[in-house]
């Protein structure tokens, strides 16, 4: 999924402000965020231009009076700059900063069958014993790889799917 470079702008900005004992407090506020901005009454008033931003930011403070002044700061840049839509991107990028800065890599693994618990724990070992840090897995089915598995590491794909070796085995024996 490419990442936005205005999602990541103002996630930098957002890990620069966070101390690293506090990011977690951080996580569970941009996902209360990201929750208030799916809001459906919200979004109407946002997406109406007759809605001014003082009102909008009116509106957004009622419904979330808890968050603390630094959300509402970045609230208040998302309204001003009609960037609200891209809230669930810029949660992302920080989730990835932190997981960064904290050691933890994101893997996606698709097996062609459901993994036992077992075999789910034997993938992260091996997994972080060969990455060296620390591993959150996230696991998929998709019976069309036929056999095998995909691994996703952040931008990298490692495929040993049957699916994709009979794709290169037809492509071979067409070309």
């Amino acid at each position: 999924m490419p990442r936005s470079n205005i999602a990541r702008r103002y996630a930098q900005g957002i890990f620069q402000l966070a101390k690293e004992p506090d990011l977690d407090s951080w996580r569970q506020e941009l996902a209360q965020l990201e929750a208030l901005l799916q809001d459906d009454v919200l979004r109407a008033a946002f997406a109406n231009p007759s809605v001014t931003t003082p009102r909008r930011m009116e509106l957004a403070q009622r419904l979330a009076p808890e968050l603390r002044q630094e959300t509402q700061n970045l609230l208040r840049l998302l309204i001003e700059h009609r960037r609200t839509s891209e809230m669930p991107a810029i949660r992302r990028e920080f989730e990835r900063m932190a997981d960064e800065a904290a050691g933890i890599v994101n893997v996606a693994l698709t097996t062609a069958v459901d993994l036992s618990d077992a075999e789910q724990e034997r993938y992260e070992r091996v997994l972080a014993d060969r990455l060296g840090k620390k591993v959150r897995m996230d696991y998929r089915h998709d019976p069309g790889l036929v056999a095998g598995a995909t691994i996703q590491i952040g931008d990298r794909l490692i495929d040993g799917s049957v699916r994709t070796q009979l794709d290169r085995l037809r492509q071979r024996l067409a070309g």
